[in-house]
């Protein structure tokens, strides 16, 4: 007979999740994101979910030390498929680690919004979702 556990994490989730609709390419997206916000996407490893290991994620990251602020542009879309099926009619997915996120969020969307290549954005209901998984990435720390 087999066992099965579940581990329940009380914890707070520690990062907030947009959702961004654009027919722009992830490069082109940064850029305009790096002009207009003042931070520094740069390409990043590709993201490989741990429920997959042959389907891969572009994304890009932008991170401020000093403010211990850090984003990732991460594509809903690769050849192999989504990064979150149910959500087909989404692009990507911009993770936020902000420590000042609630005072900073509507003007932080509103700057987004006015870029001529989102077409539409919007907080992610991280509810909605099973699991984090696919925002959780296994970088390694130097």
């Amino acid at each position: 007979m087999k066992k099965r556990f579940t581990l329940d994490c009380a914890g707070e989730v520690e990062f907030s999740v947009l959702a961004i609709n654009s027919h722009a390419k992830g490069y082109k997206l940064c850029w305009e994101m790096n002009n207009r916000l003042k931070v520094n996407f740069i390409k990043n490893k590709y993201h490989k979910p741990e429920e997959t290991t042959e389907v891969e994620f572009s994304r890009f990251t932008s991170e401020d030390k000093d403010l211990e602020i850090h984003h990732d542009l991460i594509a809903n879309y690769s050849k192999g498929g989504q990064l979150l099926p149910k959500f087909k009619n989404i692009d990507y997915f911009l993770k936020i680690q902000n420590p000042f996120w609630e005072k900073e969020k509507e003007e932080f969307i509103g700057k987004l919004s006015k870029i001529p290549e989102i077409l539409l954005i919007f907080e992610f209901d991280l509810d909605s979702i099973s699991s984090l998984n696919p925002f959780i990435f296994h970088d390694k720390k130097n």
